[in-house]
């Protein structure tokens, strides 16, 4: 009986959260590394608020968060043999992968790149969130620009309460580092742009597999 109590309060808490996203505002979800700023991804006004509220530079793109590769497969081509191998490997998990946009997306996402990086979290409630909204979401950290990334809920409470609609107090995973990003480019090759949690040796040794 706790158990499915506990789980409609956990349904409750993904449609309020859901609908709070939909109409262009700015949550902080938990992650399996550290706490993220998100809104829908394809919102410029959700996405300049963020901005304002991380006081991020405006030439820094925003990674995303996806639950696979299908919510990104308008803007971005995901029938890419390497990726496929990798994302296959490590997802959901702490890598970002940064891949070439073949569709349009927000300019303020990717500063006109032409790159965005995406990576599904291994996390549960924020998995079934993304299923269940079937749109990507943004993934920057929960800090302001400059400082450090936190797990603890009463910091990001002291940050952001009066500038979010809502933060979910839930923890999250036992990643003590930002995610790994990798770069894959049209002509299929991989570049490490930032070892974390999964090394270059691990990524390498499932490529040349």
């Amino acid at each position: 009986m706790k158990t499915k109590k506990n789980k409609n309060i956990k349904n409750i808490l993904i449609n309020e959260t859901i609908s709070d996203l939909l109409n262009e505002k700015v949550c902080i979800i938990p992650t399996d590394t550290y706490f993220a700023l998100s809104v829908i991804a394809d919102s410029e006004y959700a996405i300049s608020k963020l901005f304002s509220i991380k006081n991020r530079d405006a030439d820094k793109p925003i990674p995303l968060l996806i639950s696979s590769l299908k919510n990104i497969e308008k803007f971005c081509n995901i029938h890419n043999e390497l990726l496929l191998k990798v994302s296959n490997n490590f997802w959901p998990g702490p890598l970002t992968i940064v891949l070439p946009l073949t569709g349009t997306l927000p300019k303020i996402l990717h500063n006109d790149s032409g790159f965005i990086g995406v990576r599904v979290p291994d996390h549960m409630f924020t998995l079934e969130l993304i299923k269940k909204l079937n749109k990507p979401l943004t993934g920057t950290s929960a800090n302001i620009s400059g400082s450090p990334p936190s797990k603890d809920v009463n910091v990001i409470k002291t940050l952001f309460q009066n500038d979010v609609e809502r933060i979910i107090d839930i923890k999250c995973g036992a990643e003590e580092l930002s995610s790994t990003v990798i770069k894959i480019d049209n002509n299929e090759e991989l570049t490490v742009l930032r070892e974390g949690p999964i090394s270059k040796d691990d990524i390498f040794k499932i490529i040349n597999k």
